[in-house]
């Protein structure tokens, strides 16, 4: 791979040590440049490339910004198309690229654009940790393949291919693998250590579950939902420091027991019920995190007794639907989104039935 202190610069191109190779019959050139340099030339050609999804592009800030905190993080190679742009000099393995030149981004459009607003976020600020931050990201290397020769037809065939072919590691397993993370490790002590609820209820590989508890992945951001008030999706810290681990621990460990307790008969079964969807727990832990940030009187348990328990859970209740959220007519069922639309309806909902009990705890 390419030696970024080996590139030289002359008046009219860039030279990367690169490595030449070929996949499906095509030349492809395999080498390293910096998150500044792909910033100069790329191009994004619609005919190849979908719209950028915005949501996309700030989960990928925020690991950005993980990343320049001092943690570990990892991109997989962003793919481009040549173009007939770029030549391969086999006598020393470079690869010269003209100053103008542009190279059509097949793979990894949402990644350049994320580095491009984080470095012009941190150009705005004027303190020695940002300037520290800037010059990381501007130097952030980035292992990129090239391909030549590819027809329109074969560039998009080669987008389609790797935006569907490949599984992507679900938020689940990122949990279960991510090392010196106390979100991440706090999840998996509880999920191993939990008194009364045993490890296999809990989902630790899928990105998604029908027959358990929740996934990993869940658990980690009802964490910081239930700790912090906020809904929480990027798999970071959130506020979690060593002073208050044990607060996080103590408080999860008491909700799961809590919705293991009060939950109805069978409310495993999301098609009868939606209590265990990710969109509902978060709604709840949030629920539960503002009554008793406002009620300081008001306990865990007395919350699920007299508010949660009550609640009619099933598809059946047409409340929701009158709140707004979207409704099946063909499976009878509801449909919650994974944004937090459906959880702050959730959230609402409870706050209104306690405030209707007239519950005093």
């Amino acid at each position: 791979m390419a030696n970024l202190k080996s590139l030289t610069v002359t008046p009219h191109h860039l030279t990367f040590n690169a490595v030449r190779g070929y996949q499906f019959g095509k030349e492809v050139i395999s080498m390293q440049c910096t998150a500044e340099q792909v910033l100069k030339f790329i191009e994004i050609d619609r005919d190849v490339q979908r719209d950028v999804i915005e949501q996309h592009v700030t989960d990928i800030k925020k690991y950005i910004n993980y990343g320049l905190d001092g943690n570990n993080i990892y991109f997989p190679p962003l793919i481009f198309s040549s173009r007939g742009k770029g030549q391969f000099i086999d006598d020393g393995d470079k690869y010269h690229l003209n100053l103008d030149d542009k190279l059509i981004v097949l793979d990894g459009q949402h990644r350049i654009i994320a580095f491009g607003m984080v470095i012009k976020m941190l150009e705005i600020r004027d303190d020695v940790n940002s300037r520290q931050k800037l010059n990381a990201a501007k130097n952030f290397p980035l292992t990129i393949q090239i391909f030549k020769s590819l027809t329109i037809q074969q560039e998009q065939q080669l987008f389609t291919d790797v935006n569907t072919k490949a599984s992507k590691v679900s938020n689940t397993l990122l949990v279960m693998y991510k090392q010196n993370n106390p979100c991440a490790d706090l999840t998996k002590e509880i999920i191993a250590n939990h008194h009364s609820i045993s490890e296999d209820k809990f989902e630790l590989r899928s990105k998604t579950t029908r027959t358990k508890l929740m996934t990993a992945a869940t658990l980690h951001n009802l964490i910081i939902t239930l700790n912090e008030g906020v809904f929480y999706t990027a798999m970071t810290n959130g506020k979690l420091t060593k002073g208050n681990i044990e607060k996080y621990r103590n408080n999860t460990e008491e909700f799961l027991n809590l919705l293991v307790k009060y939950a109805p008969q069978n409310a495993l079964n999301r098609k009868e019920y939606i209590l265990f969807i990710p969109s509902v727990l978060f709604g709840i832990a949030l629920f539960i995190h503002h009554a008793i940030q406002n009620n300081p009187h008001l306990s865990m348990e007395s919350l699920f007794d007299k508010v949660i328990r009550k609640v009619d859970w099933s598809h059946r209740n047409k409340d929701f639907r009158i709140l707004g959220i979207p409704y099946k007519q063909t499976t009878k069922r509801y449909n919650f989104s994974n944004g937090a639309r459906g959880s702050t309806i959730i959230t609402r909902y409870l706050e209104k039935e306690l405030r209707g009990g007239g519950f005093n705890g």
